[in-house]
């Protein structure tokens, strides 16, 4: 798993499980895409039951297919457009969006879908790009894959969460330059053969573990928030 997912993973899922209490959770994967993050936190979540949303039936099927291959009952996979009002409203304990937020040019719209799956009570956790990121390396790409819009800053994405009805708004700044470096490293090895990518693969968990300890630097390139839907 690439560093940078690897991170917005664990940060979510250590909000997952302080907001859980040791209770069994219902969550809603909003944008899953491959399913790679929902299907690494069913396995270590065997009593939780984890849905992931998109657009892309291809990307589904294939998460469907990983599901079924690690025998992952408590996840499963919808095809849904994240603009539409929810067939499921109210259904979640949580949603995450950490991968797809800047990729949907109505972004009002999808962060209300995200607000009316959950109950009452109900965590939000998003995860975006900031507004003036940039990469370390030359060369390296200067865009998020499918991007509509670059990024957030801090103020306008808690503003577009408290707009969709969520409350008890936090931002944070995350992804800063030892996991953007080790991302960046990533993307150069990942077609050059199995062995370069084994020796590379503990420098990259670290990078991510360092980061989560506080042991780096450098501007954030990304925003991690934590909101939750009114009782």
């Amino acid at each position: 798993m690439a560093p940078s997912r690897r991170l917005r993973m664990a940060l979510a899922e250590e909000a997952l499980t302080e907001f859980a209490c040791g209770q069994p959770l219902r969550v809603l994967d909003a944008g899953c895409g491959d399913g790679l993050p929902l299907l690494s936190i069913a396995k270590r979540h065997p009593d939780w039951t984890l849905v992931g949303v998109d657009l892309s039936e291809t990307l589904l099927g294939g998460a469907r297919e990983r599901a079924a291959y690690r025998g992952l009952a408590n996840a499963s996979f919808r095809q849904a457009d994240l603009t539409e009002s929810p067939a499921w409203a109210g259904e979640f304990d949580a949603v995450i969006a950490l991968e797809c937020l800047n990729e949907i040019p109505d972004d009002r719209a999808a962060l209300r879908t995200m607000a009316l799956s959950l109950r009452p009570g109900g965590l939000a956790i998003v995860q975006a790009p900031e507004e003036n990121w940039k990469p370390i390396l030359e060369g390296s790409d200067p865009t998020w894959r499918e991007e509509v819009r670059h990024g957030y800053s801090a103020e306008s994405l808690a503003a577009a969460l408290s707009e969709a009805g969520l409350a008890e708004v936090e931002v944070r700044p995350t992804f800063r330059a030892t996991v953007e470096l080790a991302q960046e490293l990533r993307d150069r090895i990942k077609e050059r053969g199995t062995a370069l990518r084994a020796v590379a693969f503990p420098a990259m968990v670290a990078a991510v573990r360092a980061e989560r300890w506080g042991l780096t630097g450098g501007r954030a390139n990304a925003l991690f928030s934590l909101s939750r839907r009114p009782v």
